[in-house]
């Protein structure tokens, strides 16, 4: 399977730690990710589709649920 532009935006949307960042990579995200079925949907093999959708209800979760909770690094004392 080659690797496709949306699986880089991907992987930055979700390790994105910035809150005020999350929203545009989403977005960026799911554009890439529908412009390569729209542009390539015949030469798409069912395991990137399934992954696409995979990608696709997490990009809709971080949206959802805006920032997602990180654990904040603690001190010792």
């Amino acid at each position: 399977m080659s690797e496709h532009p949306w699986r880089a935006l991907y992987q930055a949307a979700i390790l994105e730690l910035d809150p005020e960042k999350i929203a545009a990579r989403a977005t960026a995200a799911e554009i890439s990710i529908n412009a390569h079925v729209f542009a390539d949907y015949q030469h798409i093999d069912a395991a990137e589709r399934t992954e696409m959708e995979h990608a696709l209800s997490a990009l809709d979760a971080l949206r959802f649920d805006g920032a997602p909770t990180r654990a904040k690094p603690t001190r010792a004392a």
